[in-house]
């Protein structure tokens, strides 16, 4: 007979009032910064100390008014390393030991909420007696993305989706890395908004929290600024909710004559040197006022003795908070800049400037800049290319051809090594021809479509080109790999070392590149040869080579044994369109000859930035010589053609008998066709040939 287990004892009704009695314990009127400095405790220095104001002490007006009940939201900007995360977990154990309330804190991300919540809450719990003592015991009350506090704390770690947006109502929501955050969350709208609805019930005591570093694009590149602290128009993010609200900005006192003033990285100065760990060794702040000097060491002293203040309502007056003449408004609105965050040097932000611009002059490229200005400085980035109305024009184009009267078909003294971009058109290939040399200058030298079928193609002779349709007009490319360019004032005439074909078009494009390309291969040309994709979006890489993984035909087979050159099309046109701008010859620069025509040189303004890239114009049909240089720097970057010395360059980029794509052709020498490049074994990588045999 089996045995019936004695049920458990009863409760002891005195430790259930001892643990119930938390509860009822009335709400500790205290600020956030003083409960994070009773409570709280971070890691810094290598080890878990108090949480001290002093540390960052812009952060103590933002996270105090997180619980104000003047305001029904605080929107933070700044750069990384300046205290924001820090601000969200002192407002969360504010909730646990002083005010208890139902709390959610939303990461970009699933992913980013389980890392926040296993590397950043879980650790600090742990290392602060004070908030460990309060979790609750029981199931569910301490799960990855939920925890329980006694006293009636809940607090919740989620990520933006419109169920989790609409089924949370408490009195702290709070939102991080908001501009990495979609303008709208599954279709339903702002997730700010989405926010500030889950508070509403509970009046003024419900509060909103929004911080991010800037990380959206201007929207208006001739933007200048009406009030003492407004912001860009900006495409989403915190800096798009930023003017709705106080506008306040961190003001120190000068160390010379006393006056207040915004510390911002342009005010920073620095000694000019190659070396960015000397530029930033050198780096000091100038007042706007006495135009005097001083070095970091003084940072500490000064964040201690600076002030938030923000636009009065007549958008001309700077007034501190709570003071009756400030703006009208329920947001709380701070933007700081990277010069003062505590937990960032100088030396270390101009370190990295100087690096991003040498990365700029060395590449064109704008990554670098942006992603240092973004998270280091805490501004929105403006594209180098922007002008005064952030586009191109063709007359300001026509007037840097002025003078360069290099003759088509003939590469400039100054030319290394050619390159060939070809554009599929439905009735013609549009080719390009790019004249570089060893700092990166660069410039077109030839430009022709190819219209005619070539001989034994099926009916050429009574029809125009298709590339689109019939696969044997591909044959009409063959030849470029062996056509020969001379090179102005030398006894040289040049191959090209690369050529680009472009792989999407309509019909039957792709199937025929793939044809062609595999021809090219068994010619021995398979290392001369790239199939050409633009991406548009953010990439990490600007070009990449990879296999297609599918087709997009469901009844072919995808072409693996075929690498097709990516291009991240908005970074390499950003680069494009700013080496376009460049006046003055030199690393980088795009050079225009006086035979470019008219129509030609408008293909280049074809195109604007745009918030999310690059986009056609209105009414503009042809871009192909935006579209040539676009492929003519993604063949400079795949061969390396940025990490050339001018001391020691390749053997492919000298004017030498060794180079398997020059020619000597003396004075009373004819030019003949070039010999037909060596085959070349398949290789991983690209790798030119010698006279005679492949490395």
């Amino acid at each position: 007979m089996e045995t019936i287990k004695p049920l458990p004892p009863y409760a002891s009704a005195r430790a259930a009032l001892r643990r119930a009695l938390p509860a009822l314990t009335p709400p500790e009127l205290i600020s956030v910064t003083d409960a994070a400095e009773k409570y709280m405790r971070v890691y810094t220095g290598g080890q878990w100390q108090p949480y001290r104001r002093a540390d960052a002490p812009y952060m103590v007006e933002p996270q105090d008014t997180t619980v104000s009940r003047d305001y029904a939201a605080t929107v933070f900007c700044g750069p990384s390393q300046s205290g924001k995360t820090l601000m969200l977990q002192a407002a969360s154990v504010h909730a646990v030991c002083s005010q208890p309330s139902r709390v959610a804190l939303f990461q970009m991300t699933r992913e980013a909420a389980a890392e926040f919540e296993r590397n950043k809450w879980s650790p600090m719990v742990r290392n602060s007696p004070d908030v460990a003592k309060r979790r609750d015991a029981g199931r569910g009350a301490d799960n990855q993305y939920s925890k329980r506090f006694i006293g009636g704390t809940e607090l919740t770690f989620d990520w933006p989706t419109a169920t989790k947006l609409a089924s949370f109502t408490g009195r702290l929501v709070m939102g991080t890395d908001f501009d990495r955050w979609a303008d709208s969350i599954d279709g339903e709208g702002s997730g700010y908004v989405m926010m500030r609805a889950r508070t509403r019930t509970l009046r003024s005591r419900g509060s909103v929290v929004i911080e991010s570093s800037p990380g959206r694009a201007i929207t208006d590149e001739s933007w200048r600024a009406k009030t003492p602290h407004d912001a860009p128009p900006v495409a989403g993010g915190v800096l798009s909710l930023y003017p709705a609200g106080t506008r306040g900005r961190w003001y120190w006192p000068c160390p010379e004559c006393g006056a207040f003033f915004e510390p911002t990285f342009a005010r920073l100065r620095w000694a000019e040197s190659n070396d960015p760990a000397e530029c930033g060794a050198t780096a000091q702040m100038i007042c706007p006022h006495c135009r005097e000097g001083f070095g970091h060491e003084l940072k500490g002293e000064l964040n201690t003795a600076g002030r938030w203040l923000h636009e009065a309502a007549n958008g001309r007056e700077l007034v501190r908070l709570g003071d009756p003449a400030i703006r009208r408004t329920d947001m709380a609105s701070y933007w700081l800049d990277g010069a003062a965050a505590s937990f960032a040097t100088w030396a270390e932000i101009v370190g990295l400037w100087v690096t991003a611009v040498a990365a700029f002059d060395r590449t064109g490229d704008e990554e670098q800049l942006k992603t240092v200005t973004n998270t280091a400085i805490g501004r929105p980035y403006l594209p180098r290319h922007a002008g005064a109305d952030g586009e191109l024009s063709v007359q300001a184009l026509r007037d840097k051809a002025a003078g360069n009267s290099t003759p088509q078909g003939t590469a400039p003294s100054w030319t290394a090594y050619l390159t060939v971009s070809v554009d599929v058109q439905g009735g013609r290939f549009v080719v390009g021809v790019t004249a570089w040399g060893l700092d990166g200058r660069h410039q077109p030298i030839d430009r022709f479509d190819l219209v005619n079928p070539p001989e034994g193609a099926p009916g050429g002779a009574s029809r125009g080109i298709r590339p689109f349709d019939i696969a044997e007009d591909w044959a009409v490319l063959d030849g470029l790999a062996t056509r020969s360019w001379p090179v102005d004032g030398a006894h040289w005439v040049l191959r090209p070392v690369a050529l680009a074909v472009d792989m999407h078009g309509g019909g039957s494009t792709t199937e025929h590149a793939y044809r062609f390309y595999r021809g090219r291969r068994k010619e021995g040309q398979g290392k001369l040869w790239f199939l050409t994709r633009g991406e548009g979006g953010e990439h990490r890489d600007r070009v990449w080579l990879r296999a297609p993984e599918r087709s997009a035909n469901k009844r072919r087979r995808a072409a693996s044994d075929v690498e097709i050159l990516h291009m991240a099309t908005d970074r390499l046109k950003d680069a494009v369109a700013s080496s376009l701008r460049l006046t003055e010859p030199g690393r980088n620069w795009c050079g225009l000859p006086e035979w470019f025509g008219e129509a030609e040189t408008a293909e280049f303004t074809a195109e604007r930035r745009g918030p999310k890239g690059w986009v056609k114009k209105p009414g503009m049909q042809r871009n192909e010589s935006l579209d040539h240089l676009v492929q003519a720097r993604a063949l400079h970057i795949q061969i390396k053609g940025e990490t050339i010395t001018e001391g020691s360059p390749p053997f492919w980029a000298r004017l030498d008998a060794d180079n398997p794509f020059a020619d000597w052709v003396g004075p009373r020498a004819a030019v003949e066709a070039p010999k037909p490049t060596p085959a070349a074994p398949p290789r991983a990588a690209w790798i030119a040939p010698r006279k005679g045999k492949w490395l």
